[in-house]
């Protein structure tokens, strides 16, 4: 996602709006994560026609999803009005490529995901559960590769990469 907007100078760190939701997406990712077992036991008994015994899980897995989605939205057009900081240039070229791109599918799946779970649970798509699935699959060490970059930026790169994620600007 672009540093600035057009025309404008990119901001020098990020702003409150956008430190939390980018901590609040995060910590409902995580909700996600750990509520993923009673989704699929109740997804799996619904398509069998059965009443699950986890379905207070799988509502509030679905509730928090659609929450993720919605911030989303939010987070995309704070982004495309402000803008966001640069990367910090002193670090190899390939490191800020990868940065780049480990953001644009951090971006994506903040929408992929929500928007295939809900195509299974309301839709009954099994194909879409499959998709969010190996979704889950991947975002895990994705996030995983987001805060290994993080703490790099501070203790190996030591810039404000990190910092600049809780103190806004």
């Amino acid at each position: 996602m672009g540093s600035a907007v057009s025309g404008q100078t990119a901001p020098t760190g990020y702003s409150l709006l956008q430190i939390i939701l980018h901590w609040a997406i995060a910590a409902l990712v995580l909700v996600q994560l750990l509520l993923n077992e009673p989704m699929q036991e109740a997804f799996d008994d619904r398509l069998d026609g059965e009443v699950s015994d986890a379905m207070v899980g799988a509502v509030v897995h679905v509730v928090v999803g659609l929450a993720v989605l919605g911030l989303a939205v939010v987070r995309v057009a704070v982004r495309l009005t402000r803008g966001a900081p640069p990367a910090h240039e002193d670090k190899p070229a390939i490191i800020n490529w990868i940065g780049f791109a480990t953001h644009s599918l951090l971006y994506l799946f903040i929408f992929a995901m929500p928007i295939t779970g809900a195509v299974a649970w309301f839709g009954g798509v099994e194909l879409s559960a499959i998709l969010h699935e190996v979704g889950r699959l991947i975002l895990v060490p994705l996030i995983g590769m987001h805060v290994l970059g993080a703490l790099a930026e501070h203790f190996v790169f030591h810039n404000d990469g990190l910092i600049r994620m809780f103190r806004p600007r």
